[in-house]
């Protein structure tokens, strides 16, 4: 071979290498706004409407930059996904966007301590196998709004809608418009286990139904204060509304303006270190109308209350403060 050749061969080389590699390597992240679809492709050029990516995972990794936003084009599947930074995934009316698992966790958080997470739209199921539907392990902020949460399969970690479980705070969460419904344990799960988490949370307009619990506030450990407002919890096979902390933990929650029926052991339970508060509520054909379980807590039923047509309307040892007619 000639000098000549062989320094174009070379160069052809050295140019097919770098079209390799630059198709091989992603640019970090860069975008504020991406769209995804059902006839899209995961690729390096993918976020655009004319172009979309496919799955949520491709996009959240190689697309979206910090607080940005993924939006649904079209009725479609797009997977499990990990969520490490503050995001926004909005399905606005455009039909089913769904995100299946039938193993391990649909939706899983990891995000750092001032992150913002929001999700809108979505419809998030199990198949009956999966383990939790949206898990919360770390995060500024949580919000779930408009999302269906079904047929996720297990007992205490596993089988939950929602599993929050922050090990640190203060962090807050808002759940609105969503249903939760045939878990195989809890509907909406608060909890933390381990470090020192103070949180705020308001649950409103949310149904919580045929699961062994519809929801459960049991910190072992940190505080945390809650509203739950215009809710159904019904037709459970547990406790429609359980409040239990243990070990540290501690909980004030306000029920206000919900309906509890059809439990099948409780409508509201207290435990533990738990103040509960409820007004303008209705608990009816339950097991126990409300039960507060021991002396270590304070459950306050005002008088705008109907705590009616259960086994038993009241039970229990622990303070139960009644202001006028049940």
């Amino acid at each position: 071979m000639t000098k000549g050749r062989a320094m174009g061969a070379v160069a052809a080389l050295s140019l097919v290498c770098f079209g390799f590699a630059a198709s091989s390597v992603h640019a970090a992240p860069s975008s504020n706004r991406a769209w995804v679809s059902g006839h899209g492709v995961d690729q390096a050029s993918c976020g655009s409407p004319a172009s979309p990516c496919r799955t949520f995972q491709y996009t959240h990794d190689n697309v979206i930059a910090p607080g940005g936003e993924i939006d649904v084009l079209d009725p479609a599947g797009y997977g499990a996904v990990t969520i490490t930074k503050a995001l926004s995934i909005v399905n606005d009316g455009v039909g089913t966007a769904g995100v299946q698992a039938a193993s391990g966790d649909a939706i899983t958080i990891n995000a750092g301590a001032s992150d913002t997470v929001t999700l809108r739209g979505l419809n998030i199921d199990g198949l009956g196998t999966g383990s939790n539907g949206i898990v919360f392990n770390s995060g500024g902020s949580l919000t779930v709004v408009n999302c269906v949460i079904r047929h996720f399969f297990g007992q205490v970690t596993t089988g939950n809608g929602i599993l929050i479980q922050p090990t640190s705070g203060p962090m807050n969460f808002l759940i609105s418009n969503v249903i939760v419904s045939d878990n195989s344990y809890v509907g909406v799960y608060f909890l933390p286990t381990s470090g020192t988490p103070s949180v705020t949370g308001a649950i409103d307009h949310v149904i919580a139904t045929n699961s062994s619990y519809g929801i459960e506030l049991d910190p072992a450990v940190g505080s945390l204060t809650a509203a739950i407002s215009n809710t159904v919890a019904s037709n459970n096979f547990g406790r429609g509304i359980g409040v239990s902390p243990t070990t540290s933990g501690r909980v004030v929650v306000s029920i206000d303006n919900s309906t509890i029926s059809g439990n099948e052991t409780s409508g509201v339970y207290a435990g533990g270190a738990a103040i509960v508060r409820m007004g303008r509520t209705v608990s009816s054909s339950n097991g126990f109308g409300v039960y507060n379980s021991t002396s270590g807590n304070t459950l306050y039923t005002y008088g705008d209350n109907r705590i009616n047509d259960n086994g038993t309307d009241v039970a229990g040892t622990g303070v139960l403060n009644i202001t006028g007619p049940r």
